[in-house]
C-alpha cells in the first residue's frame, strides 16, 4: 500500500486551526478509526492517558493529542503537508 493510498484508507480531513501556533486538526475515517489508532498508539510514545477517551502523544519530537472519537490535534507543524508526512509514518504497517 502507498503512502497516500494509507491517507485514504484513514484519513477523512485535515484542516489547519486558527490562531497563533500552527496547530493541525485531522479527522480519521469513522471505519477505520479503531485500527489507525492503534497502529498510533504502538508507534508514539503516550506522554498522558485522560481516562482512556484521549492521549497526549510524542512522535519523533512532535506533540498530538488523539481522541477515541478520531480527532487528533498535531501541535506546532509547518502545516497541512509535515501533518501528512508524519500520519504516513505513523500509520503504515
Amino acid at each position: 500500500m502507498s503512502h497516500n493510498e494509507i491517507l485514504e484508507k484513514y484519513v477523512a480531513n485535515i484542516e489547519e486551526a486558527c490562531g497563533e501556533e500552527r496547530d493541525i486538526i485531522v479527522m480519521l475515517k469513522h471505519e477505520g478509526k479503531d485500527e489507525a489508532i492503534k497502529k498510533i498508539l504502538d508507534k508514539a510514545k503516550i506522554v498522558r492517558s485522560l481516562a482512556n477517551i484521549a492521549y497526549d502523544i510524542e512522535f519523533e519530537g512532535k506533540q498530538m493529542r488523539i481522541y477515541r472519537t478520531g480527532k487528533i490535534l498535531m501541535k506546532n507543524l509547518k502545516g497541512k503537508r509535515e501533518a501528512e508526512e508524519i500520519l504516513k509514518r505513523l500509520l503504515v504497517c
